[in-house]
């Protein structure tokens, strides 16, 4: 069972990726801070990363150079309420694998991580 971590300010909306996601068969991890997420990174070791990129305190950005830091095989979804290209181009030179924006459409929300999976898939095969 692959591992996710849902990173928003928004607890809604954590709590909505993740009753999605579980429905799919992904254990899922939530956190609401920057901190927090790291934290379950260092502990739990998931496999792919949706992070908000406008956060309060430390943002997607900075949450980002972290994670890659720590694992550079987590895959990290920037996640984005406004197509701001700066971030998601920084995201993306940082190592980001992709991004989705809010409103957060199930259907583009499920392909992004199928893409995820088939990508993982491949590097998984003998």
């Amino acid at each position: 069972m692959r591992k996710i971590l849902v990173v928003d300010d928004e607890h809604d909306i954590c709590d909505f990726v993740s009753n999605f996601l579980t429905e799919r068969g992904y254990q899922v991890f939530t956190a609401l801070t920057g901190e927090d997420a790291l934290a379950i990174v260092k502990k739990e070791r998931p496999e792919l990363a949706l992070v908000d990129i406008k956060m309060n305190g430390m943002d997607g950005i900075a949450l980002l150079k972290h994670i890659k830091s720590h694992d550079k095989n987590i895959c990290v979804i920037m996640v984005t309420a406004l197509e701001d290209q700066d971030s998601i181009n920084e995201a993306t030179r940082l190592g980001a694998f992709d991004y989705i924006t809010k409103p957060l459409e199930l259907e583009h929300l499920e392909k992004t991580v199928d893409k995820f999976d088939k990508m993982a898939e491949r590097y998984e095969q003998p």
